[in-house]
């Protein structure tokens, strides 16, 4: 497949309700969406949705990047296109895999191409701001099929351990919870959550210091195991070489990734094999993304993950992308056989810049 022609379009998806985290509250998402169509009318997209605080990759400076690659892609051979997106990958890991995930989708990708109806279990997120918020919270999560639900954390110990103690209190053992901090302690601070912590129906505890930290992880995941709380990574994880370096310095017990950090589906697999190789447990999936990304990361999930996925971002958007909206059952994700498509007013409601590259009969490359 040669490429013939790549639209970039800018989104501001609003949620339905602020997004509690760390860093603070997201109300909406800022996409870039890569939208490519082969010389044989082959089409596929692909989604970056950048998170101020988790990457360094900003809405604008993406917006940027993006116009600039798409801009050179007409008319070259997908093969070579996907070769550029991974050494891309290296500086703008959001960017190039809202680039290389279109054409493993436009090439007719296995993984995205689901023959029978599969089914993915995913977390939910339990938020409220007293006991009797949570248990409303948790009993319609519970009513909606959720087996495992995740609390957000990082913000003050005590206050956590409060929080903690609360959601303990309501789950009562009917569901697996994980505890995310979103690197917002410092490594003593994570100590001490985890000398406070009753570990009493935890499945583990993500994230708690900066990505870049690596003897904090290790102190925190030696502290951990003694209390039998199970570390796990996320920001930290974007490369192979990262979950390498994890396994050596013993420094999580879980690793989380994300398709917008692997650039490649194929990357994405290789990466959630080898951690289980290495003796570690992954975790999939991405809850601020649209559907774009969270249905390609079921996609993966369903033939590579065992336990409750994370890509959940599409359920707090106000509006899907796709014409036929991903489909929730259950506690489950639903994909149906076949591809996705986009939905056109979906796409117009929540574009904000668009641009358009296509090969011109002369071999000039034009936006428009």
């Amino acid at each position: 497949m040669r490429i013939g022609r790549v639209d970039v379009r800018r989104l501001a998806v609003p949620l339905t309700r602020p997004y509690k985290l760390a860093f603070g509250p997201v109300t909406q998402y800022d996409t870039i969406l890569v939208d490519v169509t082969g010389d044989g009318g082959q089409r596929g997209f692909g989604e970056a949705t950048l998170l101020t605080g988790y990457t360094d990759e900003t809405i604008d400076d993406s917006e940027r990047l993006a116009y600039d690659v798409a801009a050179g892609l007409p008319g070259m051979a997908a093969g070579k296109a996907c070769d550029r997106m991974r050494a891309l990958g290296d500086r703008a890991p959001f960017v190039a895999t809202a680039f290389h995930t279109a054409l493993d989708m436009a090439s007719g990708h296995p993984l995205l191409a689901a023959k029978e109806r599969l089914r993915v279990p995913i977390l939910g997120l339990l938020q409220g701001d007293d006991e009797a918020q949570l248990a409303d919270a948790f009993e319609r999560l519970r009513a909606s099929g959720y087996r495992t639900v995740k609390v957000k954390i990082g913000f003050d110990v005590e206050a956590d351990l409060r929080t903690l103690a609360k959601v303990q209190n309501v789950v009562a053992g009917r569901a697996a919870i994980r505890v995310d901090a979103n690197q917002g302690y410092t490594p003593a601070q994570a100590v001490a959550f985890v000398g406070g912590a009753d570990p009493a129906g935890v499945e583990l505890f993500e994230q708690p210091c900066a990505a870049g930290d690596w003897d904090a992880h290790a102190r925190v995941a030696d502290a951990a195991a003694t209390r039998g709380l199970p570390l796990m990574l996320d920001e930290s994880i974007y490369t192979m070489a990262d979950i390498e370096r994890a396994a050596r310095e013993r420094a999580c017990a879980y690793l989380k990734v994300k398709l917008m950090k692997f650039v490649a589906i194929d990357a994405l697999a290789a990466g959630i094999e080898r951690i289980r190789e290495l003796g570690m447990q992954p975790v999939l999936g991405n809850g601020v993304a649209c559907d774009v990304s969270c249905w390609m990361e079921a996609c993966v999930a369903a033939r590579h993950i065992h336990n409750a996925g994370e890509m959940n971002g599409f359920l707090k958007a106000d509006r899907m992308l796709f014409a036929r909206p991903l489909a929730f059952d259950d506690g489950d994700i639903v994909i149906e056989p076949g591809l996705q498509v986009l939905d056109d007013d979906a796409l117009a409601f929540h574009t904000r810049a668009h641009r358009t590259f296509h090969r011109e009969s002369a071999g000039c490359r034009t936006p428009s």
